[in-house]
């Protein structure tokens, strides 16, 4: 028997060696996770606060994005930059006190691969499944505000802080929704399978950007959805990171 799987055995008796949990702690390098208040607190803010929090903005979604042109959107970039890391933050002191670091949420070390895979997810994510979706919606009567190039910087300043909101939201996103809430739901819930931390994570994903009413709510929650089946696929989350990059800094050329 390998020193991992005495160290699981030591702290998980209730599971056997080759049951689904110890598996899952195994490959996806929780082995040594221990819930702790870190965990709980996180779960809560991801799931419940913050989304409650996102809800406040929902309304006449052009209106609202109308509204954030009006304010200085270099600032407005810069307090989002801020936040997101704040979560990013969360996300690391919980991880160290359950005793696996980042690893054990998906952020491994860079492959090759992992942005061959994040590049053909964005084309086919990006430009084919939302452009469908996006039809689709608007078929339905909920169309997807085009407003949100009101928020696109057109000074070269902005820009630039434009590119760094990108990589934030894409890496600490990634992180946040589809690392860290997708494993921890999956740990402390003991589920056998992805089906309930996947669309947990989706929904929390797509209300955090209620701002953008209720068509770009499903929307983002189905490429939400569609995020994590690429981390469940790869296992690692920088494909999503790479892919979530481009498609928020093409916003810069093409506002969707």
């Amino acid at each position: 028997m390998t020193e991992k799987l005495q160290r699981i055995q030591a702290y998980d008796v209730s599971e056997g060696i080759n049951s689904p949990g110890t598996i899952f702690k195994m490959n996806s390098g929780n082995i040594d996770f221990k819930t702790s208040f870190f965990t709980y607190f996180s779960l809560f803010f991801l799931l419940i606060l913050f989304p409650m929090m996102s809800m406040q903005s929902m309304g006449d979604s052009a209106e609202i994005l109308q509204r954030l042109e009006n304010m200085n959107i270099s600032f407005f970039i810069i307090a989002t930059i801020g936040f997101q890391w704040l979560m990013f933050l969360l996300i690391f002191l919980s991880t160290k006190m359950e005793q696996t670091g980042l690893g054990g949420v998906g952020l491994k070390k860079f492959r090759g691969v992992d942005f061959s895979w994040g590049i053909a997810f964005f084309l086919g994510g990006s430009l084919v499944v939302v452009g469908s979706l996006t039809w689709f919606l608007a078929q339905l009567g909920l169309a997807v505000p085009g407003e949100i190039e009101f928020l696109i910087p057109r000074d070269t300043t902005g820009r630039i802080l434009w590119v760094g909101l990108s990589f934030s939201a894409a890496f600490c996103e990634e992180i946040v929704f589809r690392g860290y809430l997708m494993t921890r739901l999956r740990l402390t819930g003991k589920f056998k399978s992805w089906f309930f931390p996947v669309v947990a994570s989706a929904l929390a994903f797509g209300i955090s950007h209620s701002y953008e009413g209720w068509a770009g709510i499903i929307l983002i929650s189905i490429y939400g959805a569609l995020f994590s089946l690429l981390y469940i696929r790869t296992g690692t989350l920088w494909p999503g990171i790479v892919a979530h990059f481009f498609h928020d800094f093409m916003a810069l050329f093409f506002p969707w």
